[in-house]
């Protein structure tokens, strides 16, 4: 699978030859087994302006007895994504989804002496989501390895045979290998392999990437700094190479994961020339701070070095982004050896719009099955693609930034040799108006929530003011967002002002104008309760001539 490297390190797949921005929704865990169902889904996905879908590919269902492989389910799902023009991505659940292994075989999970089961140890253990009961088999396991690697090749040569990579035509242009790796209820496996691993040498491997690296600001980390503390030592055990604590047992963890997943992706990749990549349930984070209580030895901010230098085959590690604070999460895994990639988010458009804005080449609501079609994710989702030749354009040359607001809070982006400061629309009027007496709506009313009825998780609009600022040419901007007041200035203390705003949006890449906004609506270029898009242009007045003198 092609990658197209831009000026500023992005590299976006590429589909035909061109780069895309993949605007997708996941489904479900459990929809890609009902393919009545997974078709109702695709055709979501669709309805919502969306060019890509991600989709499961469960091991106990494809290999249900060793050996005997059953592709029919997968073969339908790479049939509907054609059919409707959408990239594909496919999930493999193989031995280890969300830390657990409920998705292997049940001839692997009945066998514990084949393969053998992790034993968590370890300070801080304490999860909520270590479940008794859960299987949780040993990534130490070289048994497991194999199995998986087999099933994992079997799948990507099936896939290859079928010509469903985009290379060969097809839609598939992404496989994520495992979900959400990691142990929980411990910083380390105590299993018998998994002592022998921890009393043995730590890889060459680990600690040439560490020494290659130094300096690098992308690079610099705890791990990088115990190993400097440590004298920089080229051998030895974890505990003498990075020292005593938990943080060496997640780097430990790290190895093991990341060089299990690097097993079956390069095996893949022989045979099925599409990008692979490893998701990462995110840690740190509130409430889980310390590797156990979030998965151990998972692609976290703290062990990207890690799997970099386990898993080449790995064209990126990704931020799963449940949380509120996206700028976090996302900020680690923003780096020139690594593609920014969402491939799952919450229902809350600004998350995305904030990744989109840092350069990502893909995004994905996840339980995309629940999203109504006439919400925020359709309007975005509608008003990027129509424009996605101009953002992917504008995010390999430099020329996009974010704005994420939380109620009170203002941001500045320097852009296009300009400085703009960004403000809540429902902020300004309530100051401007209000406390004049004079009553103005500020907020937006009577918004459903973004799913359907009957959603699990049901999820509220995002109230969020949000752009994405985009760069057109000399003293002309893109925006696309909501409830954002914009006010430009030089960089060097030049006057300026705004000259023109137009509402509109693109189509194929044409631009069909609205609105001319002017008066009382330059206080509201981008309404409080749906996403628009507003080109703007400015004046520098610092560049105009005095005015003559009257004659």
């Amino acid at each position: 699978m092609r990658q197209s490297r831009g000026a500023q390190g992005i590299q976006h797949v590429q589909v035909a030859g061109v780069p895309r921005l993949l605007l997708g929704g996941q489904l479900h865990n459990s929809t890609s087994s009902d393919l009545e169902r997974a078709r109702d889904v695709f055709d979501t996905v669709v309805a919502l302006g969306g060019n890509a879908v991600t989709a499961t590919v469960s091991w106990h269902l494809v290999e249900p007895e060793e050996g005997c492989f059953v592709f029919d389910g997968v073969t339908a799902l790479v049939e509907m994504a054609a059919e409707r023009g959408l990239a594909l991505t496919l999930l493999w659940f193989g031995a280890f989804k969300n830390a657990a292994s409920t998705y292997a075989p049940r001839w692997v999970r009945a066998d514990c002496t084949r393969f053998v089961r992790a034993e968590p140890v370890g300070a801080r253990g304490d999860s909520a989501f270590a479940r008794p009961g859960t299987p949780v088999l040993s990534v130490f396991s070289p048994r497991l390895r194999a199995a998986d690697r087999a099933a994992f090749e079997a799948l990507a040569a099936h896939l290859s045979s079928c010509g469903a990579a985009a290379d060969d035509g097809g839609p598939l242009v992404m496989v994520q290998v495992e979900n959400e790796t990691g142990l929980l209820g411990g910083s380390r496996d105590g299993s018998v392999p998994a002592r022998a691993a921890w009393q043995a040498p730590v890889p060459s491997d680990l600690v040439d990437y560490l020494a290659a690296h130094e300096g690098n600001e992308d690079h610099s980390g705890a791990l990088l700094d115990a190993w400097v503390d440590r004298g920089r030592r080229r051998s030895g055990s974890w505990t003498e190479v990075f020292g005593e604590g938990e943080y060496t047992d997640e780097a430990f963890m790290a190895w093991g994961f990341a060089s299990y997943c690097e097993e079956l992706a390069a095996a893949a990749a022989r045979v099925l020339p599409v990008t692979y990549y490893a998701n990462a349930w995110l840690g740190p984070q509130p409430g889980q701070e310390h590797p156990g209580q979030y998965p151990s030895g998972g692609p976290a901010s703290g062990v990207i070095d890690v799997w970099k230098a386990a898993a080449p085959s790995l064209a990126l590690v990704a931020p799963d982004v449940y949380t509120d604070d996206v700028r976090s999460a996302v900020a680690p895994y923003r780096r020139l050896d690594n593609p920014l990639l969402l491939p799952e988010s919450r229902l809350a458009v600004g998350n995305l719009v904030w990744a989109v804005g840092c350069g990502a080449i893909g995004v994905n609501v996840f339980g995309v099955d629940d999203v109504r079609h006439d919400g925020q994710v359709a309007d975005l989702y509608h008003l990027l693609a129509g424009a996605e030749r101009i953002i992917v354009t504008a995010q390999r040359e430099g020329r996009i930034r974010p704005v994420l607001l939380e109620p009170g809070q203002s941001q500045v982006v320097e852009l296009g040799g300009l400085r703009w400061s960004a403000r809540g629309s429902a902020d300004v009027l309530r100051a401007m108006f209000l406390d004049a007496g004079v009553q103005v709506r500020t907020e937006a009313e009577g918004l459903r929530d973004e799913t359907t009825e009957g959603a699990l998780v049901p999820s509220p609009p995002d109230m969020r003011a949000m752009g994405l600022l985009v760069e057109l040419g000399p003293d002309e901007v893109l925006v696309i967002g909501q409830g954002l007041v914009l006010e430009p200035s030089g960089l060097e203390g030049e006057l300026v002002e705004i000259d023109d705003a137009v509402e509109g949006c693109y189509r194929d890449g044409v631009w069909q104008p609205g609105r001319n906004l002017n008066g009382d609506e330059r206080l509201n270029l981008l309404p409080l309760d749906r996403l628009a898009m507003v080109r703007v242009t400015v004046l520098r007045r610092g560049d105009m001539p005095g005015e003559a003198p009257l004659p």
